[in-house]
């Protein structure tokens, strides 16, 4: 079944109903001048961007191994369930339990910020460096600078214990992206 749901990113045909069903689960219990509105946000915005990545236009897998790997077509370093894996895991799941831990500690929605920060520069800084669209990327535009006024309101508006949480936050995203780019390249 996880093979079947992998195949082709199948399973980003999900992502923009869920992302209306979070946009709209957002707005009906939180507002935009609230810290758990900015904490929350990059949920729905997570899963347009993934709906851009691997649905609508989509091609994330051939643009990584083609364009970024080099590899000829058919070869794949990055493959349909390494994705699913590392967007299952590191977006659905995570974003859930940081996104319920936010609700108790609005640090936790800081982790999702940071690390959203952090996968968004790496689209943009790819675009620039190729001139090129990725994808991604434009919705890596916007989500950029929404979690960018995020991290702002909720460390000014609540956050407890900025610093730590900034570094917690920081040290936990990178940690995770160099996790997924090591699953990426592993020949597994």
């Amino acid at each position: 079944m996880i093979k079947r749901f992998a195949a082709n990113q199948a399973w980003a045909k999900l992502c923009p109903w869920m992302g209306i069903i979070a946009t709209i689960t957002l707005f009906a219990f939180s507002r935009w001048d609230q810290p758990i509105f900015w904490a929350l946000c990059n949920i729905p915005l997570y899963l347009f961007h993934q709906a851009e990545e691997h649905f609508w236009p989509g091609g994330f897998k051939n643009f990584m191994n083609e364009r970024i790997f080099n590899l000829p077509v058919g070869k794949e370093t990055l493959t349909d369930i390494k994705i699913f894996w590392i967007n299952i895991l590191l977006v659905w799941i995570a974003f859930l339990i940081f996104g319920i831990a936010a609700c108790f500690n609005i640090g936790f929605g800081l982790c999702i910020i940071i690390f959203s920060i952090m996968n968004c520069f790496t689209h943009i800084f790819q675009g620039v460096k190729m001139m090129e669209w990725n994808p991604g990327l434009l919705m890596s535009f916007i989500q950029f600078f929404l979690s960018l006024y995020a991290a702002y309101f909720i460390t000014s508006h609540g956050l407890s214990y900025a610093t730590a949480w900034w570094i917690g936050s920081c040290t936990f995203s990178v940690i995770i992206h160099l996790t997924v780019f090591r699953v990426v390249m592993s020949r597994k």
